[in-house]
C-alpha cells in the first residue's frame, strides 16, 4: 500500500482507516476523491500498470480506455448521487489488452464524497466469452444457412427455444410467428391423416432419447410436403435441464422418386414376366440373375430356383456363339438380332433371336447383361417349308409346260399320219405319192424338232 503525506492525512481526517485496504488481495483497492485516485493496493498498479509515486495524477477514468470513459464517470457520479453499489463488467483499460470489472462502492463518511472502487481482472473470462460468442455467431450463422429445419423444444413446457430461417421456407409462416409458436403450434401444420403419430412421435421422444419418422405437412399454400423428422433428447450438464432437438428435413422429391421407381418396378416386373419372349438377366460369369416364366419354359426347366442355379452355356448347342456374343456385347454394349441355337433340358433345338445390353458400375465394370430371346424356331421352319413350296412349284410348271409341248406334238404327228394315210389311198399316180410322202416327212420332221429343244 501506499501512502502519501497531503492525501493521507485528509483520509486520516475523515475517519477513514487504511487497513480497510487489504495488501494480499488479489483485485485492485483504490479510495477515489473528486474523481482522483488517492489510495491503491499493489494489485491496483499491477492491473493498471500504473505508477505508485504519481497516485494523486491519477484521474479514474483515465485507465480505461477512451469508449469506457463516460460510462465509468456516470457510474462514479451514480454512486455518489445514491449512496449504493454499482458495478460494471467487462470494462477495457487503456491498451485494449485487459478486461476488467469495476465495482464502485461509497464509503459512508460525514461528506460522503469518497468512493472506494475495485478492479478485478476478468480477461480471461472475456476472452472465453468472446470465443464462446463466435462460436454461437458460426452456430447461428451455420444454422441458418442450413436447408434443414433446426428447432429446439423446452423440455418443461415444450415452448420453441430456437428454430431456424428454413423452417419459413419449409412451412411457408413467416419466421417471427413461428418463434412465438409452441409444440401443439406445430402439430397444426402436421398433415390431419399423421397428426396422430406425430403427437405419439413427440410425446414419447423423452423416453426414448432418439427417434425418427416420416410425415406430411401441409404448408400455408395448402401444398403438401413430406419430411424427414429426427428427434434428439440433448442434456445440459451444466443446468442439469434438458431440451429437446429436432431435424427436419423436406424428402419431397425424395418421396417422390421413390414413388416413381416402386411404379417403373412395378411396370418392369408385369412387363418382364408378361412378355411371351424370354426376358433374362445374366452375370458375367454366365449364371442366370432373373428370368420370367417364358424363359423358364422355352429352356424347359423345373422352376426359378433352378433356372437361377443354371449357367448359359449349358443350354448352347455350341458353346462358341455365346461366348462371340459375350465379346461383341463387351466391345459394343449391345447387340441386336443374333441368331443362337438353344438346346432345352429334353434336348430339343430352339432357334433364338437375341437382343441385350451390358449393365456396367461407375468404376465401367460389368454388372449384368440383360435382354429379350424370341424363339424363331417355327419362323425358320415356316420359311424353309415356303422355299421348298416355291422351288416345287417351279418344277412342277416346268414339267407341266414340256409335258404340253409333248402332248401337243403327239397329237399333231397322229393327225398328219392319218393325213398321210388319207392321200395316199385317195392319190392317182406316182408323182402325187411322192409330193404326198414329201409333204408328210416334212411335217413330221418338224413336230420332232419341237420335242427335241425343249
Amino acid at each position: 500500500m501506499s501512502q502519501h503525506t497531503v492525501d493521507g492525512k485528509s483520509i486520516l481526517q475523515q475517519g477513514i482507516h487504511c487497513t480497510e485496504i487489504v495488501n494480499n488481495m488479489k483485485d485492485g483497492l483504490a479510495i477515489v476523491h473528486e474523481g482522483r485516485v488517492v489510495f491503491a493496493n499493489s494489485a491496483w498498479y499491477t492491473i493498471t500498470s500504473s505508477d505508485a509515486d504519481a497516485i494523486s495524477e491519477h484521474m479514474l477514468v483515465d485507465i480505461f480506455s477512451e469508449y469506457m470513459r463516460s460510462q465509468v464517470q456516470d457510474a462514479y457520479d451514480d454512486t455518489l448521487r445514491s449512496q449504493q453499489t454499482t458495478t460494471l463488467d467487462d470494462c477495457m483499460l487503456v491498451g485494449e489488452t485487459l478486461y476488467v470489472e469495476l465495482t464502485l462502492s461509497p464509503l459512508h463518511t460525514d461528506k460522503n464524497d469518497f468512493v472506494m472502487v475495485s478492479l478485478r481482472d476478468v480477461t480471461s473470462r472475456c476472452a472465453l466469452l468472446r470465443k464462446v460468442q463466435q462460436h454461437n455467431e458460426r452456430l447461428e450463422s451455420i444454422l441458418h444457412s442450413m436447408h434443414d429445419v433446426v428447432i429446439s423444444l423446452s423440455a418443461e413446457d415444450h415452448s420453441i427455444l430456437s428454430i431456424n430461417s428454413a423452417a419459413e421456407i419449409l412451412f411457408g409462416i413467416p419466421l417471427r410467428n413461428l418463434s412465438k409458436a409452441t409444440e401443439s403450434g406445430l402439430f397444426l401444420l402436421v398433415h390431419p391423416d399423421d397428426r396422430e403419430k406425430v403427437q405419439n412421435f413427440y410425446y414419447t421422444l423423452p423416453m426414448m432419447e432418439f427417434n425418427e419418422l416420416e410425415y406430411r405437412i401441409v404448408r400455408q399454400d395448402e401444398s403438401i410436403r413430406w419430411v424427414r423428422d429426427e428427434g434428439y433428447v440433448v442434456y445440459c450438464k451444466s443446468t442439469n435441464l434438458q431440451r429437446i432437438d429436432h431435424i427436419i428435413r423436406d424428402i419431397t422429391q425424395e418421396k417422390q422418386a421413390i414413388q416413381a421407381l416402386h411404379k417403373s418396378e412395378r411396370k418392369y416386373k408385369n412387363f418382364f414376366h408378361k412378355i411371351k419372349d424370354m426376358a433374362f438377366t445374366v452375370s458375367p460369369e454366365g449364371f442366370f440373375l432373373d428370368i420370367n416364366d417364358a424363359g423358364i419354359e422355352l429352356l424347359g426347366l423345373e422352376s426359378r430356383k433352378v433356372a437361377l442355379q443354371s449357367n448359359v452355356q449349358s443350354f448352347a448347342e455350341n458353346p462358341v456363339v455365346i461366348d462371340e456374343i459375350l465379346a461383341e456385347l463387351e466391345d459394343k454394349g449391345f447387340i441386336t438380332n443374333k441368331y443362337v441355337t438353344l438346346k432345352s433340358t429334353s434336348g430339343k433345338s430352339i432357334e433364338v433371336d437375341i437382343t441385350a445390353r451390358v449393365k456396367k458400375n461407375e468404376s465401367g465394370q460389368i454388372r449384368y447383361y440383360e435382354g429379350i430371346a424370341s424363339n424363331i424356331t417355327q419362323a425358320l421352319e415356316n420359311q424353309r417349308n415356303r422355299v421348298l413350296r416355291n422351288t416345287a412349284a417351279g418344277m412342277c410348271h416346268y414339267l407341266n409346260s414340256h409335258l404340253m409341248h409333248l402332248s401337243s406334238a403327239t397329237d399333231g404327228m397322229e393327225e398328219e399320219l392319218a393325213e398321210l394315210d388319207e392321200k395316199f389311198m385317195t392319190s392317182s399316180g406316182p408323182e402325187e405319192k411322192d409330193e404326198i410322202w414329201f409333204n408328210g416327212r416334212n411335217a413330221l420332221n418338224g413336230y420332232l424338232h419341237d420335242v427335241t429343244i425343249l
